[in-house]
């Protein structure tokens, strides 16, 4: 059992398409000239601390933790950020954030004088890509800040590999710990990583608490495909060895960390609660929640709290404790708008800094360089010698459509990066930003840079309809034509299915994630993207 020397914490699924219940008045002639805009490559024992929690309720108040009485220990619980930092602020009210989660935090250890832990269930990674290891340090730095205790290991942490993970980290700083109990051979062959952690007592008697991680079979499974070299042993034989060192500890508050389904993690539960002289028992147990959205109400099983805690980082949850014999509190926040830096108070809040340093990593040692660009579009296909040509190339035939094109936000896609982005600035060098603000990244001739490829910022023509050179060099090829019109509505074509194609390739980019309130009918006739012809 490694004891921990702090005090305390300073804390898409896409949409539907549209259905066929849309009015089949629906404008036919406003599907004529879109076409798929092609994605990228683009979170103590017996009776001694038995005591029941909260009954199970029925919804969260309005308030929630707000309305709590100060407990003796806050336990902030979060997992599943993949990658996450903060929302990036193409529209509101999106929710999550590192800096939203420090605000929170800080609410509550200084406005409310909480003392605080933190843990993390681990999936603090992105699955894929060039920024991936690099936003899993800065994403530990970030929580390192926060001042959590401990953190578990994900699916996407093997991705890295887990070796590569813990260098970017774990192996120099002694905080957050990075915790797996029935990782094989962990403390040997796994430099940084502990199988459990205690929380050393606080000023005025705060409790303790112990955190404890394992990978539950289903996700083992899927972290030996990703790393053939891990082992892990059984969940139980692990806990069960590990309850003497437990039994030790003067924790008052157990939390487990388990890496695994909601049926693996009650699994346990209701195995620990039928041995208890054999297996651990905790009160608060955090399972996966994957692609599902949390539940506010924490299931009771005997006398543990079962709990998810969402992804992308878009919720914490907060587990009050007041005490042996007590009930817990829980309480579920969804990290929205509310809990931003107010304008002018950045310097109160660091991990503001820490994201600009993030960003400024990003520009400086050119990660937009490390995507790969060799993808082809769909023309480029049926086309090899396609090329993007850029928009203004459309104008002297399509006139109507380019006009309709500069006066859209489209237009100024790029925009929103080098002049609108704030908290960090520089999103015009970060990949994961740009695929959506200009033309044809990650794909052969596309969107390289600002400076290589001018005439291919924002998001224009050939953002939906392909690279276009061979059109315009033979505007009346009807087989070229019909490349880069893949989505026109054929001769007695339902509109409405016509309609749900495009709608789910405009969901590409406006997505749960970047754009909250987009509805394909209402932003294809009211944002100025309607541009067939008048004759058409």
């Amino acid at each position: 059992m490694v004891k921990d020397d702090q005090k305390s914490a300073g804390l898409t699924a896409q949409r539907a398409p549209a259905v066929a219940s849309r009015s089949s008045s629906f404008r036919l002639t406003a599907l004529v000239l879109t076409v798929v805009s092609l994605a990228t490559a683009t979170g103590f024992w017996a009776a001694s601390w038995r005591h029941k929690p909260d009954p199970v309720p029925q919804g969260r108040t309005v308030r929630g933790y707000r309305d709590w009485p100060k407990p003796d220990v806050a336990i902030v619980l979060s997992g599943e950020l993949h990658g996450y930092l903060q929302p990036c602020g193409c529209s509101e009210p999106q929710k999550g954030g590192l800096a939203r989660r420090y605000n929170l935090i800080q609410s509550l250890i200084k406005d409310r004088g909480w003392p605080v832990v933190a843990a993390d269930l681990g999936d603090l990674a992105q699955a894929n890509g060039p920024q991936a290891l690099l936003k899993y340090r800065y994403a530990m730095e970030g929580l390192q800040k926060l001042r959590y205790t401990a953190i578990g290991v994900g699916t996407n942490e093997t991705t890295l590999p887990l070796l590569s993970a813990l260098g970017e980290f774990a192996l120099n700083n002694p905080t957050p710990r990075v915790l797996a109990a029935n990782l094989h051979n962990m403390e040997k062959d796994y430099p940084g990583m502990v199988k459990s952690i205690e929380t050393s007592a606080g000023e005025n008697g705060v409790p303790r608490v112990t955190f404890v991680s394992v990978i539950g079979p289903s996700v083992a499974k899927q972290m030996q495909e990703n790393d053939h070299s891990l082992q892990f042993d059984p969940v139980e034989k692990t806990l069960e060895a590990l309850l003497p060192e437990i039994q030790k500890t003067k924790a008052e508050v157990r939390v487990l960390l388990y890496e695994g389904s909601e049926e693996e993690a009650k699994a346990y539960v209701v195995a620990a609660q039928n041995s208890p002289q054999k297996l651990p028992e905790f009160q608060i147990v955090v399972w996966l929640s994957g692609d599902q959205e949390p539940s506010m109400k924490p299931e009771q099983i005997g006398d543990s709290l079962l709990l998810s805690v969402g992804h992308k980082g878009q919720y914490v949850g907060i587990v009050g404790y007041y005490g042996q014999g007590s009930p817990f509190r829980y309480d579920l926040v969804a990290l929205n708008p509310e809990f931003e830096t107010p304008e002018g108070h950045d310097q109160d809040n660091p991990l503001h800094a820490l994201m600009q340093k993030y960003a400024q990593e990003v520009r400086d040692e050119n990660y937009l360089a490390k995507y790969p660009h060799n993808a082809k579009h769909p023309v480029q296909i049926a086309f090899p010698a396609s090329t993007y040509v850029g928009s203004e190339k459309c104008k002297k035939c399509h006139d109507f459509a380019y006009d309709v094109w500069k006066n859209s936000a489209h237009f100024h896609a790029f925009e929103a990066l080098t002049v609108k982005a704030k908290r960090p600035t520089l999103r015009q060098f970060d990949g994961e930003c740009v695929r959506c603000h200009v033309t044809g990244f990650g794909l052969e001739g596309g969107f390289v840079s600002e400076e290589k490829t001018p005439l291919l910022k924002n998001v224009g023509c050939e953002s939906c309809h392909g690279p276009a050179s061979l059109h315009v060099k033979n505007p009346n090829d009807e087989k070229i034509r019909a490349a880069i019109n893949p989505l026109k509505a054929k001769k007695g074509e339902d509109p409405i299915r016509v309609a749900n194609r495009i709608d789910y390739a405009c969901q590409t980019c406006h997505d749960l994630d970047n754009s909250v309130h987009f509805k394909f009918e209402e932003y294809w006739e009211k944002k100025n993207i309607v541009h067939n012809t008048p004759k058409e």
